[in-house]
């Protein structure tokens, strides 16, 4: 505990401003995080309907993704945040206003553009705060700190909804309306704490779209693409009907989604702060790589669990997949130099974005002509036989310069 805390006593006041940021900011989203696909569901969408919608959003963020990229080292992080925690506190009002699922395509667009603005904004503006020895240390603590709050956001719910009659529109609607508030005061503490990072901005004579072919020429950076959009593409098609999938497939009610979530959140929070550890110590990729496995037992298990009490453990495992992302998100910032880094993540999130269009409809298609399992089958597969071997021919960013 003393080391936690004179790890978080050197660092710099972005660092502290983000993290308590993000206790708020997690808070209101575990209230609706469970209940966002079934809400669709609920207004009357069915399977392939609510893919759709999904990637209604993704389509603008083709167009957005990379000049996002761009304008954050040309014109600055602080102002491109800001504006992606506008978006994002929009998100829950537009699903609180809407009365049916075909509204609900304006906050989901809201949420796609704060997927490519708020969060790769924010991870940059950590990584320029950490040094490269403790960067992973670092996105682990800051992990484990912002999602205390859901540990239980997602049991309030839970028992919100329960007390206003169990899962349905008007019971889950609520939930919005307190997270749009946490999130409106969250956007107020940010604009008036948060200070512009100190590096240098960078001018590009040839644009966004330069910087994009130039990022794409060496070796490493299209493998890694390549990871990147195979990745896009699988979560995407499963992540709409995951919690659809535990209501209608397994049978969960609303306080079964309540644990699962905070199953979810409970290891993800006792595991951060050891795995970022990993990753500074032996290194990014094999830490990725050798807990792995944990994504696969928890796909694995939604599938085979033979009752709803089993999807808690799923969700446990997912915590582990969950902190290795921060080990994840360390190596791909480190990949190139730090004034590039706007530019690599607009190139990441364009491709992601494109490729996550058709995703969630091919899932949807998938669940309703197939079997429901088959999307997460599907990702299984493909992360095993695929994405991994390609991520071990990368080089480790650990120590490079």
């Amino acid at each position: 505990m003393s080391g936690l805390k004179n790890f978080l006593r050197t660092q710099s006041r972005n660092f502290r401003v983000i993290t308590i940021r993000g206790l708020f900011a997690n808070f209101a989203g575990g209230l609706t995080q469970n209940y966002t696909s079934i809400y669709v569901v609920e207004l009357g969408a069915d399977p392939v309907e609510l893919g759709s919608l999904r990637s209604i959003g993704d389509l603008f963020n083709v167009f957005l993704s990379a000049p996002t990229g761009w304008l954050a080292d040309r014109y600055g992080l602080k102002k491109l945040y800001i504006l992606g925690l506008i978006l994002e506190a929009l998100v829950p009002l537009g699903y609180a206003l809407s009365w049916n699922w075909q509204m609900l395509v304006v906050p989901l667009i809201f949420f796609s553009m704060t997927m490519v603005i708020t969060y790769p904004i924010q991870r940059i503006l950590l990584a320029n705060a950490l040094k490269r020895e403790d960067r992973a240390t670092g996105f682990g603590i800051f992990s484990s700190i912002s999602q205390i709050p859901l540990i239980f956001a997602p049991i309030i719910a839970g028992v919100i909804v329960t007390w206003l009659g169990g899962i349905s529109a008007t019971a889950i609607q609520p939930l919005y309306w307190i997270s749009f508030i946490i999130l409106s005061l969250t956007l107020i503490f940010v604009y008036r704490g948060l200070e512009e990072p100190k590096a240098k901005l960078t001018e590009f004579e040839g644009g966004f779209l330069k910087g994009f072919l130039e990022l794409a020429r060496r070796k490493e950076f299209r493998k890694w693409l390549m990871i990147e959009v195979l990745g896009s593409f699988t979560f995407g098609s499963t992540m709409p009907f995951i919690m659809v999938y535990a209501v209608e497939v397994k049978g969960a009610d609303a306080m079964i989604l309540g644990f699962m979530g905070s199953a979810l959140n409970i290891v993800s929070i006792l595991t951060s702060i050891p795995v970022g550890r990993i990753g500074d110590r032996i290194g990014r990729k094999k830490t990725i790589l050798l807990l792995r496995p944990a994504l696969y037992a928890s796909y694995l298990l939604l599938v085979a669990a033979p009752s709803p009490e089993i999807l808690i453990l799923s969700f446990a495992l997912r915590g582990v997949l969950w902190s290795t992302s921060n080990v994840w998100m360390t190596m791909q910032l480190e990949i190139v130099p730090a004034d590039q880094r706007g530019r690599w993540v607009g190139t990441i999130n364009t491709l992601r974005s494109i490729v996550r269009v058709p995703a969630p409809i091919i899932g949807g298609l998938l669940w309703t002509y197939i079997d429901p399992s088959v999307p997460f089958i599907m990702l299984v597969l493909i992360d095993l036989l695929i994405r991994m071997p390609i991520l071990s021919t990368i080089p480790e960013t650990l120590r490079r310069s």
